[in-house]
């Protein structure tokens, strides 16, 4: 396993490369995680893929930016697999990071074999003005613990104004997704949570989880893996069997059809 420090822009990127096996997998983290919270499903791949995990901007070990879009996102993931030598990667991607990656495969086509979307990426925006107003309310009271988290390495290093606006500006690119799954030629599998968290109710989730659905219809090779028993904050932690079985999957469609995201 060797660390390694990726220039973006006018940050950095702090990014884990363990050797393993074809083909490689490339994680994109959830909003405002780091590249920890995959440890559990290091456990159950072994060395059997290749892995790159790292943390985007203000998250866990990378620096700080003043660019905080969606795009500088989307961005870093080319620039992290640039750095790293990674080709026809298998992007995995929770949260936030499955928008990244879904968006990632459709502008870049020919570069990426296959997505694993865990309970994420859904193509339905789900904020009016008074929602948008509710997330930099519910942002503004988070502020002390999430500077105390990020004190501990467990979230991000930002303002709650700037929190609220990167899940603000996901839920307007979520609601543009459904015509990049359209462009999909490779396999996309979704492991979608179950109930609500702290964040959203279980009927919001419940809304964001049934979108899945359009995205199917509109991609040929979209698929629903599997329904975990976790909720979205959890379900990297309660249920990494079932997401390195949905990369099982993946992989072996990818392997099946020789398709490549275009």
């Amino acid at each position: 396993m060797s660390a390694l420090t990726i220039p973006a822009g006018d940050t950095h990127l702090h990014a884990v490369d363990t050797s393993g096996g074809a083909p490689p997998l490339v994680f994109v983290n959830g909003g405002f995680a780091t590249l920890r919270c995959w440890d559990r499903v290091m456990q159950r791949l072994a060395d059997a893929h290749r892995t790159v995990r790292y943390d985007a901007r203000a998250r866990g070990k990378s620096g700080r930016s003043a660019d905080y879009s969606f795009r500088a996102t989307v961005d870093d993931v080319g620039r992290v697999m640039a750095a790293t030598g990674v080709e026809r990667p298998v992007l995995v991607g929770w949260s936030h990071g499955a928008t990244a990656a879904v968006r990632y495969a459709a502008q870049h086509p020919g570069e990426i074999s296959g997505l694993v979307l865990v309970d994420g990426g859904f193509p339905i925006s789900m904020f009016d003005d008074a929602g948008k107003q509710r997330v930099r309310t519910q942002f503004r009271r988070l502020g002390p613990l999430m500077r105390l988290a990020a004190f501990l390495g467990r979230s991000a290093r930002m303002t709650p104004t700037q929190a609220a606006d990167v899940a603000i500006e996901l839920d307007e690119v979520n609601g543009t997704l459904e015509a990049d799954f359209a462009t999909l030629t490779c396999p996309a599998a979704f492991v979608l949570g179950t109930g609500g968290h702290s964040g959203a109710s279980a009927q919001e989730m419940a809304t964001l989880r049934a979108s899945a659905a359009t995205a199917e219809q509109a991609g040929r090779y979209v698929s629903t893996f599997t329904t975990a028993p976790a909720n979205h904050v959890r379900i990297l932690a309660q249920s990494p069997d079932l997401i390195a079985s949905a990369i099982a999957s993946v992989v072996e469609q990818t392997a099946g059809t020789g398709r490549l995201c275009a």
